[in-house]
């Protein structure tokens, strides 16, 4: 355990430094500093910690938790050890509060017949190493580390960046600070050094942060995924609600054939559920994205197994699904409040969609129910047809990942709609979906089966396109069935919906009963 005296210290150093640093602040440097049990945890996660010389980096140090974790580590072992770290810290406020600790920790350290050594480093972790700039680094290697352990700072950034520039090879779209920290930290581990980091779910999954898993996945090896079973209550005194995971992996020639996934209430890290999967079950790198499917039970290997012996994927089945043209910002010109004009057309949010249904118009303070369509705005607007209108967002704690309403071209007799950006739409390009059809792949979309399928492979509450296009699905008369069924029976009762699909297709035993209850 981290010594009083090293708690102690660490826990004063970042209470000081939030009492002295509005939230605004911490925010806009995405520093959320480490509960003590759970740096205590990260350290605990490192497989061996090597003999003699011991170098470390902490990039993104706050006030050291991190590295007090491992110096308490290395504290408690026989022979002595040499201990090196390079903490990285922009934050010049900070540095006085991370000596403290560090000056606890030397002193632990030395008491207990062992030597440390550190430097911190005020510049920028990716900046002071952007080989992009650097025109005399060519080939040099970089200094080495036997141990990288990080909470990184969270924020996005732009594309064109100095951080994104720095790193292009795994930057896609709009890119987050805490993946170059994580990329960067694994360029810089020795072949047999080990990396932990406890960062949002994001990364794993989304076209996002593809090339940032490739190049990830291609350098280090997972060997321990911890998920943290409530959103809120890892980092809940800093207003954190970000679902968040600590990965441990390893840079060696040979990688791990195995991942053990432990599982936690919050911070509550002595109770543990613990589950070993292959890696290949882990890193799905059927489609090249290299997405990481978080299964942490036994019953949700098997809800994964049984959705991918289904015959079909999404787009494979003949089906279409894009995000809505209206970007509200700017389109605000065709914006309307109401229909009275001739030349308004119905304008459809994520408000309007519930289960199964679109409920238009709803009147909602700030928010249009209408689109002016003209000849500006033509590019903007959809054929009314029958479409399932996926939400793309949903709130932290929704029940369900994926919420999917049904449009019916009937109940709007106009020729074009507008939908917003905040839904995907989906249909069949050269075709339109009969209403069996279309309840039948609602129930599938809004089911408890999918939900806790998708929850595996998705790693945020966005609902991104290019994983709709790869969720497998049964057979097309099958999705009709279900949905006649659906249309007889009634789509109020989620219970009711869940057991027809259940039943339809031939799941049984265990994982039907949690199917059921999670319903």
């Amino acid at each position: 355990m981290i010594t009083q005296a090293i708690k102690n210290a660490a826990q004063t150093q970042q209470q000081q430094f939030e009492r002295a640093t509005r939230p605004e602040r911490r925010k806009e440097i995405g520093h959320f500093g480490t509960p003590p049990e759970i740096a205590e945890f990260m350290a605990g996660m490192f497989s061996v910690i090597p003999q003699g010389t011991v170098r470390l980096l902490d990039a993104g140090a706050g006030v050291g938790i991190l590295s007090a974790a491992v110096c308490e580590r290395i504290a408690a072992l026989d022979e002595p050890r040499s201990v090196e770290i390079a903490l990285y810290e922009t934050e010049k406020s900070l540095h006085p509060l991370l000596r403290q600790t560090m000056a606890v920790a030397r002193s632990h350290l030395e008491q207990c017949g062992h030597r440390l050594s550190y430097t911190i480093h005020g510049d920028d972790f990716i900046l002071a190493h952007d080989r992009q700039a650097d025109l005399f680094a060519g080939d040099t290697p970089r200094e080495t580390f036997d141990l990288v352990i990080m909470n990184p700072p969270y924020f996005k950034i732009a594309r064109d960046s100095a951080w994104a520039r720095a790193m292009p090879h795994v930057v896609h779209g709009q890119p987050n600070i805490y993946a170059l920290f994580m990329a960067l930290g694994a360029e810089f581990l020795k072949l047999g050094g080990e990396l932990v980091a406890i960062t949002p779910r994001s990364y794993c999954s989304g076209l996002y942060f593809r090339e940032f898993r490739r190049y990830l996945f291609a350098t280090i090896t997972p060997y321990h995924l911890h998920i943290f079973e409530s959103r809120k209550k890892a980092f809940s005194n800093s207003g954190v609600l970000q679902e968040n995971i600590i990965l441990a992996a390893r840079k060696e020639q040979a990688g791990s054939s195995t991942v053990r996934f432990t599982l936690s209430e919050g911070r509550d890290l002595q109770r543990l559920q613990v589950r070993d999967a292959p890696l290949e079950t882990v890193i799905d790198t059927t489609n090249g994205d290299h997405i990481l499917r978080i299964v942490s039970s036994n019953l949700g290997h098997r809800i994964l197994e049984l959705l991918e012996a289904l015959p079909h994927r999404f787009q494979e089945a003949g089906y279409a699904i894009s995000t809505g043209p209206v970007v509200t910002f700017r389109a605000r010109q065709f914006l309307l409040s109401d229909g009275a004009r001739a030349d308004a057309v119905p304008f459809i949010s994520m408000h309007n969609v519930r289960p199964f249904r679109t409920l238009w118009p709803v009147a909602r303070r700030g928010k249009v129910t209408h689109f002016q369509e003209c000849a500006a705005s033509l590019q903007l607007l959809l054929p009314t047809k029958e479409y399932i209108l996926l939400k793309r967002f949903t709130a932290k704690e929704e029940k369900r990942r994926t919420v999917a309403g049904i449009l019916r071209a009937a109940d709007f007799p106009v020729k074009r709609i507008a939908i917003e950006n905040h839904l995907n739409y989906l249909h069949r390009p050269k075709e339109e979906m009969t209403p069996e059809e279309l309840f039948g792949l609602a129930a599938l979309l809004n089911s408890a089966l999918i939900d806790c399928y998708f929850r595996q492979i998705n790693g945020n509450t966005q609902v991104n396109a290019s994983e709709i296009r790869m969720l497998p699905l049964p057979e097309r008369d099958l999705i009709k069935a279900i949905g006649a069924e659906v249309l007889a029976c009634g789509y109020d009762d989620p219970v009711r919906v869940e057991t027809i699909i259940v039943k339809r297709l031939g799941i049984t035993g265990e994982t039907a009963d949690y199917l059921l209850e999670k319903a």
